[in-house]
């Protein structure tokens, strides 16, 4: 039996004459080497790459003990004067220049074609002059095994061609092939595995498998294979256990494995690859000169554009004609509107004083004093009546009552008793949200004059610059502007918007130490209870102004895709108090309210200590409004966000100083800390408003998705800058994060549905619209990259199975999609799953939200966004 034994375990003789000289075999010239660092070395023969660069003058070297040999030249100090610029380094001579630029001595590109002969439109030949592929000086002492002279010449091959001569970039040799000479990996001679055995410390002529500079799997001290791009090298593609054959797990109870002591420490160099990886994309760029080889490259890049153009979030281009009188036309209404009997609906009294005659003359003395000589009997005629202005007035404050973030006191504002441009700002911001065209053009044109007003009021008078209800106008003026739909009137919003935030800021008001603590004693009454409630208005006032100011400098910075003006960090005033004791009508009424339900005088947090600790929302939910500290803590986090994209745009797989794992982990981070604010809200005593809601689905999702890019990809400025970022969105919706993205855009569209069409005005427009933007570069690319084809090999497509809607509950599917890229993403249609992979009609379905029915009667930033997400769903199959 033993005899029998031996005889099956003894491997034939033809099975021993075709065991191959290696187990590592090179891509490029099917060579084999024993061991995997003396193939890694023999590959940059082929690639040239020289990774180990010398500090000192920037000298690149294929292995780490040549770089030690140069080093040593460097021996004393005055030898670092010659270190040169880097970049100045790898510009001044390419690896190898074309024959056209060769023979007209000029200089050439690295990347082929060069940009000479594409813009000559003549033919970039430069194979026919590469030399010889060599390695470096040397390196034979470590590559000689037989087979050399079948060493391809003439030939050098880059990275990047290695990339595009995979037979699909996906799709990398098992671990049989890995490991296996040929076909199959023989099972070894007992005799040999026992001699190898015999030899603990002794691997391949007897050297050591933990020596820095030539140990097996190590170099300079490093578990590199761990680290090679799986695409750069596919006959070294990692394997697991389980896809091991069952040879080779023979050969491994043989204990042939245990004497490999691998030295796991990593080094600074290390690092550097795990970060370069971390930022490459899962789809491999293939390079300008292999673009024949791509299918479609234009499929979806920038078809968006004349979309683009026609919208207001293109860029405002100046007419000579452009100016701020435009609109004084729209202060003279017709008189079917100015007719006190048309005004009867706005007739329910938020506030308790009606406007009177003098009050409105006070309004046009304003208007006429920033109007041209030549439209001024025109507009003394038209100008809108009392009864129309006071009704503007009430349909502001009415629409104040529900707002979360409520700035301006009700029931202490005397409507005449305050000054004319803050009623002027007032009715207009009233006007813009009416559903009457007219009145909205009418609340514009009262914006305008308020704007060009405000100037002179400060100069005539400096301590304006402290008042509140000045400050008020001035931040109602930039609202209407930034939300108008007209870019005019947006660019000049934006700009506008520094001044004020710098006034606050001089005057402390984002200091807590400006703020007292007042509290109603039961020995107050009369007089004295009066002063102090007001005393308590005015501070709270500003608090609310501060914050709604900070609310607004977020969602523009969102909106406009800009850094924000005021920094989280800034914030240190406290919270605002609740609202039941905003809303007291009274001192009375105040002091009741605050004596029942208010404990005296905790520190109350601010933004800065709810981003430390957001626990502190549900701790102080009786000492604050809930609803707006939500709001502020959602911004808060929006601003965290808005820096990881800035962090992120530096710490690509080009920049030497910063990490990609650094930006991995914030966005970690950042999504568990939104994670947290959901939790934190559905703790809350009252439930947290849809607005809030949406707007945390929307911080959510820009998480996930480079606005900029995605933006640019549809054609936001042209194509070229469209084809700029066409490899980033393909390695967007390689990954996780473009899953991530839209499953966040279904559910804003679901709060957005649960809204009244009324409320989706100003920056949850935007959000609906960001969330359209969500779908539509999903489905687009998608399509793109299902029919890229390199080297005749098809990408696979994006997902099967089932149905995933996004805008349902979140459950199991959704994160089986998103881990996994399992099931089809869609939306709740009126007949039925609409598909992501349709843009058409997701962009039909997302312009549904905005209640396209009744479009007319909306706001012109509605109509205007409604109008680009159909135009950019028509423009998938029509192509602009």
């Amino acid at each position: 039996m033993l005899n029998d034994s031996s005889k099956l375990e003894q491997p034939s003789a033809d099975t021993l004459n075709k065991t191959p000289d290696g187990y590592f075999q090179c891509g490029f010239c099917k060579r084999h080497y024993n061991r995997a660092d003396h193939l890694i070395r023999h590959v940059r023969s082929h690639t040239r790459e020289k990774p180990y660069v010398c500090e000192v003058c920037d000298k690149g070297f294929a292995r780490p003990d040549l770089l030690k040999r140069h080093a040593a030249g460097h021996a004393h100090d005055r030898d670092r004067k010659r270190k040169r610029n880097s970049s100045v380094s790898k510009q001044s001579r390419v690896s190898q220049a074309c024959k056209a630029c060769a023979s007209s001595k000029l200089k050439c590109d690295e990347d082929k074609p060069c940009r000479r002969c594409r813009e000559r439109h003549i033919a970039c030949d430069w194979q026919d002059l590469l030399p010889q592929a060599s390695p470096e000086p040397h390196q034979d002492d470590f590559l000689e095994t037989p087979g050399r002279e079948n060493l391809p010449s003439k030939q050098i091959i880059s990275p990047r061609v290695v990339l595009s001569t995979m037979s699909s970039p996906l799709e990398f040799p098992s671990a049989s092939a890995l490991m296996t000479p040929g076909t199959t990996l023989q099972d070894p001679n007992p005799s040999e595995v026992e001699d190898m055995c015999s030899q603990p410390n002794s691997i391949d002529n007897g050297v050591s498998p933990n020596d820095h500079e030539s140990g097996i799997f190590s170099i300079d001290g490093t578990f590199f294979p761990n680290f090679i791009p799986d695409s750069l090298i596919p006959s070294l593609a990692r394997y697991s256990d389980s896809d091991l054959p069952g040879t080779v797990s023979d050969y491994v109870q043989y204990g042939a494995l245990d004497n490999f002591h691998f030295d796991l420490t990593l080094t600074d160099g290390d690092f550097s690859l795990i970060d370069s990886y971390n930022s490459q994309a899962v789809f491999p760029s293939v390079p300008d000169s292999h673009m024949d080889y791509r299918y479609g490259i234009d499929s979806g890049v920038g078809i968006g554009a004349a979309a683009y153009h026609r919208s207001s979030l293109s860029a405002y281009q100046p007419a000579r004609e452009d100016h701020a009188f435009d609109d004084h036309e729209n202060l003279s209404v017709p008189e079917v509107i100015n007719s006190p009997q048309n005004n009867l609906s706005f007739r329910d009294t938020a506030i308790c004083e009606r406007l009177s005659p003098s009050s409105r003359d006070l309004i046009l003395s304003l208007i006429l004093e920033v109007s041209r000589e030549a439209t001024l009997s025109r507009i003394m005629k038209s100008f809108p009546g009392t009864e129309l202005l006071d009704s503007l007035v009430q349909q502001y404050f009415e629409y104040q009552i529900n707002a979360v973030e409520s700035f301006i006191h009700t029931p202490t504002f005397r409507t005449n008793s305050e000054d004319p441009g803050a009623l002027a700002v007032i009715a207009a911001a009233g006007a813009v949200r009416s559903s009457n065209p007219t009145i909205r053009k009418l609340g514009y044109a009262l914006n305008e004059g308020v704007r060009m007003h405000l100037p002179t009021k400060y100069e005539r008078d400096n301590t304006f610059i402290r008042d509140l209800r000045t400050s008020q106008t001035y931040a109602l003026t930039i609202d209407i502007g930034i939300w108008s739909g007209n870019r005019r009137k947006t660019e000049i919003a934006e700009s506008f918007s520094q001044p004020l935030i710098t006034m606050l800021r001089r005057a402390l008001r984002f200091r807590r130490s400006i703020y007292s603590n007042i509290i109603p004693l039961a020995e107050d009454v009369g007089h004295d209870l009066e002063l102090k409630w007001r005393t308590w208005v005015d501070q709270e006032s500003f608090k609310r102004l501060v914050y709604y100011i900070f609310l607004h400098d977020a969602q523009t910075a969102m909106a406009l895709n800009v850094n924000p003006v005021i920094s989280y960090a800034d914030m240190e005033l406290p919270l605002p108090a609740p609202r039941h004791l905003w809303d007291a009508k009274s001192a009375k009424e105040w002091k009741s309210i605050f004596r029942s339900t208010v404990t005296a005088a905790e520190r109350l947090p601010s933004l800065a200590d709810l981003l430390r600790d957001m626990s502190q929302l549900t701790i102080f939910q009786d000492y604050i409004d809930t609803q707006f500290a939500a709001s502020i803590l959602v911004h808060g986090l929006s601003a965290l966000v808005n820096e990881y994209h800035r962090l992120k745009f530096i710490s690509t797989s080009g920049s030497k100083h910063w990490h990609a794992l650094v930006t991995n982990s914030r966005q970690q981070e950042l999504d568990q800390a939104l994670q947290h604010f959901r939790m934190v809200c559905s703790e809350l005593k009252s439930k947290c408003s849809p607005e809030t809601i949406m707007i945390g689905e929307v911080v959510s999702m820009l998480l996930y998705m480079s606005l900029e890019e995605l933006q640019l990809f549809a054609g936001k400025e042209d194509k070229q800058e469209a084809r700029r970022v066409y490899d980033s969105a393909l390695e967007w919706i390689a990954s996780s994060d473009s899953r991530q993205a839209v499953c966040h855009a279904g559910q804003i569209i679901r709060a957005a549905r649960s809204m009244p069409a009324s409320s989706l005005v100003g920056f949850l427009a935007i959000g609906v619209y960001y969330a359209s933007l969500a779908f539509w570069s999903y489905g687009v690319v998608s399509s793109a990259n299902a029919a890229r084809v390199i080297r005749g090999l098809e990408a696979q497509p994006p997902g099967n199975g089932t149905v995933v809607l996004l805008d349902g509950e979140k459950g199991v599917e959704g994160l089986k999609f998103v881990t996994l890229n399992s099931g089809l993403p869609a939306l709740h249609g009126p007949e039925g799953p609409v598909y992501l992979h349709d843009p058409a009609a997701i962009m039909r379905l997302a312009q549904a939200t905005f209640h396209a029915e009744t479009l007319e009667t909306r706001p012109a930033l509605v109509q205007m966004l409604s109008q680009l997400m159909g135009d950019l769903g028509n423009c998938v199959h029509g192509g602009e």
